[in-house]
């Protein structure tokens, strides 16, 4: 794997970022953490949170949920190793566990971060995506890689309830109850206001953030690529400041956790924020909202930011730089078993490697004492197919020499 030179004196490009490459550390660099990753000490849960799975989630659904609880990671966990998945088909077969589960040390939580299941509505009674869940809940790969290790979940669109679909979708209610049952979470406000969450592990010095951001409830219709936009895909940038990707009140609750207390950040968007060079679903397609992030990271004085995103059935690694002289590395990982055929992305500036096609998952080390992270994509058998490494100077957590 060639090193790729990281640049901290790139030119400034659009949206307060510019384009970094971090260090692309060796194949057995995972091998060489200076401390290994402690067996995870978790609990788990008493009770679904509509009382053991009993009570009706839609009227005459039952509990979607599986039957054992999910187990639920110890808040005061100082965190190492987290592994990272997107787009699993529940008709599949779904091998990749095996590799996850063979690593060693094993990921310590595991975040499911879109389209856990593929359910898209088209009835009333959304039982297409109960059916869904339900197919799920009884997978027996699933089920044991949920035995070994504690799950964070967010939304796409497949289980959101339709592809592509946004604020206007009718469903999104219904979807949420089947999300929050299905994972066992408990609502943090009414269903139809945004499932975004937060959830903070480990002593001071070592706090890691994790933000799920719901890109789906409150985000605006997107704009039909015209016949002049050059990429492949559905969808054009358009600068209109009556469109959102969080919505008000997400983008709000977003500055108040920028601004907890927190060592590393892992943001979690179901699209990819910094990609260009397609027409599919991502951020840029709302230029003035990715905007409105890169400002808000800088302005909250927020450190040691890395973004996580899914959706696109391959992996890669994407990089900028915030106006504040930050590294914000983006890993794309997607998808657990649902691979497609070679996407046509327009080579950009902030996609500093391949895109890896094949089945995939994404780890994400944390080395606390060297003070860095690596960034891995992991093949169907574990096998490491590429990474990055990210000084936390680089992401603003130390002052640089």
């Amino acid at each position: 794997m060639g090193a790729i030179a990281l640049v901290l004196c790139a030119a400034v490009v659009v949206f307060l970022m510019q384009t970094v490459a971090p260090e692309v550390p060796g194949r057995d660099a995972e091998s060489k953490q200076a401390e290994q990753a402690p067996a995870p000490r978790v609990v788990t849960a008493q009770e679904y949170f509509q009382g053991s799975g009993r009570a009706e989630v839609l009227p005459g659904v039952t509990s979607v949920a599986p039957s054992t609880p999910w187990l639920k990671l110890d808040p005061g966990m100082t965190l190492t190793r987290i592994g990272v998945g997107s787009c699993l088909g529940q008709n599949q077969p779904q091998p990749i566990w095996e590799g996850v589960l063979r690593l060693e040390p094993r990921p310590q939580l595991f975040m499911m971060i879109g389209d856990s299941v593929y359910g898209d509505i088209k009835s009333p009674d959304a039982k297409e995506l109960v059916q869904a869940y339900r197919d799920q809940a009884v997978r027996p790969e699933l089920a044991k890689a949920r035995q070994a290790m504690p799950f964070l979940a967010i939304w796409d669109d497949h289980d959101y309830g339709a592809n592509d679909a946004g604020a206007s979708f009718s469903q999104k209610a219904n979807a949420a109850k089947l999300f929050y049952d299905f994972w066992q979470i408990k609502p943090e406000r009414p269903v139809d206001k945004g499932i975004y969450y937060a959830k903070t592990f480990g002593p001071e010095g070592r706090r890691v953030q994790v933000i799920m951001l719901d890109t789906r409830s409150f985000r605006s219709e997107l704009q039909r690529k015209s016949a002049g936009f050059g990429y492949w895909g559905k969808f054009e940038p358009v600068e209109d400041p009556d469109r959102t990707m969080l919505g008000e009140a997400q983008w709000a609750w977003l500055e108040e956790r920028l601004q907890d207390a927190a060592d590393v950040r892992l943001v979690v968007t179901s699209v990819q924020l910094l990609a260009e060079g397609h027409g599919f679903e991502r951020w840029g397609n709302l230029p003035l909202e990715r905007q409105k992030f890169f400002q808000l990271v800088n302005d909250t004085g927020a450190r040691g930011v890395v973004l996580l995103s899914g959706d696109r059935h391959f992996g890669a690694f994407y990089s900028g730089k915030l106006a504040n002289g930050q590294i914000l590395p983006e890993m794309t990982t997607s998808s657990l078993n649902r691979s497609y055929g070679p996407s046509q992305d327009g080579r950009s500036a902030e996609r500093i490697s391949q895109m890896y096609h094949q089945e995939n998952f994404g780890l994400v080390d944390i080395d606390w004492r060297q003070r860095k992270i690596e960034l891995l994509l992991k093949g169907i058998d574990g096998e490491t197919l590429d990474g990055i490494t990210v000084k936390f100077a680089d992401l603003g957590i130390d002052e640089k020499g």
